[in-house]
């Protein structure tokens, strides 16, 4: 999806046509504090309605969200170029992740500790932080979204929520179908600006008490430096460059598929994806005969079509970015075994397509084995030693998500101690995971040490408040 800016005004293209979606007013720094203002007076209210009842809120939204999958699936495929049941299903993961939340109302809890001195009542509570930042990406453009402003809600805090661009209009009708379920006008409120923009407000401002940020590691470093000025929370889920180990005893066929599952779903956008599989030597000619067999069953297509696995890409910059990691490949001495012709049917002519691409005789030092592609591009790495498979598989700043393919109960046990990352999937593809789970990563992925996800993602926007009472 291309987007312009012109005279502060932004359009959003659909991926697939290149046609006009929607346009939108950006807002400059004033406006932004205006709101920042509006969100703050919102949350005095909120923060005095217990904890449980918040939580009511929640399901409301997740009921009307269910009713409308197709309808929001639809949107998804318009608006980031999601093929349509892609699209549905974040809808569903969204109303998963909702309804969890929700249930967290009910588990606000502190503690009751003993004191050591008589007649005095010791005891724990959990507050709300207050208003919060909150900085979402656009290819997980409503399930990422909603596992942050969902704890944050629950928790009594209100919301200031910057999107990506290429996802204002999904992002808009997400505000309102906030306000639809009941929730005040301003607890969430969305602003449309340019990154930088926003950084320097949030950094500033002091009605923000925290920040949570998911995108590239470039942007959460400048925001994380900005904010240290004043001290403030912040939690960041970055890049990945995720390792895909498949051992000698691995059943072949089933980590084919799940490389095309957790690899090159959604065209390679997401930073759990698949990038680099390492495949044990005395398999590697089963094993890629196999993944070129199970390649040509993928289909790359107009998203709107239920047969379609691979749809656009999001934008012309992230198109041409792709590409140019691609041509590297080929200059570093990489070998493409898969993906060397691109579609020429009439539905491929207006829109950001790229054939899934498949690299052999990729070695650690190139730049497709070191840096996050974002796209629909493999990696083909061997190994014969599985000690020396994992040092290559850590030597990255990234540590997001990872994968091991075996029967051996040892080797995958060794794999969970010593791989590093924060998401680790036995047999299972790299971007699976569930509500009730935390998720984040570590190294250069994750920055402030707080989990999104399960029981864990309140903890960012809570204060723990220490109350001791005499009672004689």
């Amino acid at each position: 999806m291309k987007h312009i800016i012109e005279k502060q005004k932004y359009l959003s293209l659909n991926p697939t046509t290149k046609e006009i979606v929607a346009e939108f007013q950006m807002m400059n720094k004033e406006e932004i504090e205006e709101i920042i203002l509006a969100t703050v007076e919102a949350q005095k209210e909120w923060k005095k309605i217990p904890a449980p009842s918040r939580g009511e809120a929640l399901l409301k939204i997740a009921d009307l969200l269910e009713k409308r999958a197709d309808e929001w699936g639809q949107l998804l495929t318009t608006e980031v170029g999601k093929c349509i049941r892609d699209g549905v299903a974040e809808v569903y993961r969204s109303v998963s992740i909702l309804r969890f939340f929700a249930g967290e109302g009910y588990r606000m809890t502190g503690e009751t500790i003993p004191s050591k001195q008589e007649g005095v009542l010791a005891y724990t509570k959990q507050q709300p932080l207050g208003t919060v930042g909150v900085i979402t990406p656009w290819n997980v453009p409503l399930a990422i979204p909603i596992w942050k402003i969902a704890p944050a809600l629950v928790a009594g805090n209100s919301v200031v929520w910057k999107p990506a661009n290429q996802s204002l209009l999904i992002s808009q009708k997400l505000v309102a179908l906030f306000e639809e379920a009941g929730l005040p006008k301003n607890l969430v409120a969305m602003v449309q600006a340019e990154g930088p923009v926003v950084g320097d407000t949030f950094a500033e401002n002091e009605n923000i008490k925290a920040v949570s940020f998911t995108g590239s590691n470039k942007t959460g470093k400048i925001i994380n430096k900005l904010l240290a000025t004043r001290g403030i929370r912040f939690q960041a889920e970055m890049g990945g460059k995720n390792p895909f180990i498949i051992m000698a005893d691995a059943d072949i066929e089933q980590a084919c598929k799940d490389i095309v599952a957790g690899g090159l779903l959604d065209a390679g956008q997401r930073c759990t994806a698949t990038s680099r599989i390492f495949v044990h030597t005395s398999i590697y000619p089963a094993f890629r005969e196999k993944m070129l067999e199970v390649l040509e069953t993928v289909k790359l297509g107009p998203p709107t079509e239920e047969a379609s696995i691979i749809g656009p890409v999001v934008d012309q910059g992230q198109y041409e970015n792709i590409w140019s990691y691609i041509n590297q490949a080929k200059l570093d001495g990489a070998t493409l075994i898969y993906g060397g012709d691109e579609p020429e049917e009439e539905w491929a002519k207006n829109g950001y397509f790229i054939k899934p691409k498949l690299f052999d005789n990729v070695s650690q030092d190139m730049t497709i084995a070191k840096e996050e592609i974002f796209g629909p591009v493999l990696a083909l790495i061997q190994f014969s030693d599985f000690d020396e498979c994992l040092k290559q598989a850590n030597a990255i700043e990234y540590g997001l998500s990872s994968t091991i393919y075996t029967k051996d109960i040892s080797a995958a046990m060794k794999y969970v101690d010593e791989i590093e990352s924060g998401l680790v999937h036995i047999n299972l593809p790299s971007t699976y995971s569930e509500p009730q789970m935390p998720f984040g990563g570590i190294k250069s992925t994750g920055i402030g040490g707080f989990r999104e996800l399960g029981t864990h993602a309140i903890k960012f926007y809570t204060e723990w408040k220490t109350v001791y009472v005499r009672t004689k």
